[in-house]
């Protein structure tokens, strides 16, 4: 038997989630020990995760690293989530504490510094990427919670720990440091 008929045979035993499962069901049976809820967690978000790291880190290599990192620690720490609880404010939580310690743990080398930057000064580059890349992390992170993985205020203050009106305050703060930095550009 390949390895394809194998895999087809083998997954005829697996539990069908049927449609679109509730992303907390999933999360409850995965924190029970149910390996195929997280791989359908891991599908449910692994796109977006890596657009959130990539647009949070810039460099494709980094983001698949963090991307990864995320997932680590989302199946180390599953048993930590409350099942009483809506999954995702937790799930984007962990995901931005985990960018936040990657990006302190991982300085950038001088050499690869050289290979970043002139991509990001680069006049054919997007000035929104390159505004948004000169954003700090407590600013940058809110505006990408929200414009790029469609979060409501609400839950991106969950997710960071913040109260909804120091979100949207740095929102506000981030958008009028855009506009700035947009206008100088143009």
């Amino acid at each position: 038997m390949t390895a394809v008929e194998t895999s087809h045979a083998l997954a005829r035993f697996r539990p069908a989630w049927p449609g679109d499962p509730d992303v907390t069901a999933l999360a409850r049976a995965a924190r029970g020990g149910d390996r195929d809820a997280f791989e359908a967690l891991v599908r449910r978000y692994q796109r977006r995760t890596y657009g959130l790291a990539y647009q949070y880190l810039r460099d494709p290599v980094e983001a698949q690293d963090l991307a990864q990192e995320i997932f680590v620690r989302l199946f180390r720490n599953l048993g930590r989530f409350d099942p009483e609880r809506p999954f995702e404010p937790w799930f984007w939580r962990l995901a931005a504490n985990v960018a936040a310690s990657y990006r302190r743990r991982r300085p950038v080398a001088p050499d690869r510094l050289t290979a970043v930057l002139p991509a990001a000064d680069a006049a054919d580059g997007l000035p929104l990427e390159r505004a948004l890349a000169g954003l700090g992390e407590g600013l940058r992170l809110p505006i990408l919670m929200h414009y790029y993985l469609d979060l409501p205020v609400e839950e991106i203050a969950a997710a960071m720990g913040l109260s909804v009106s120091a979100v949207k305050s740095r929102m506000h703060r981030a958008r009028a440091t855009l506009r700035r930095a947009l206008v100088e550009d143009g």
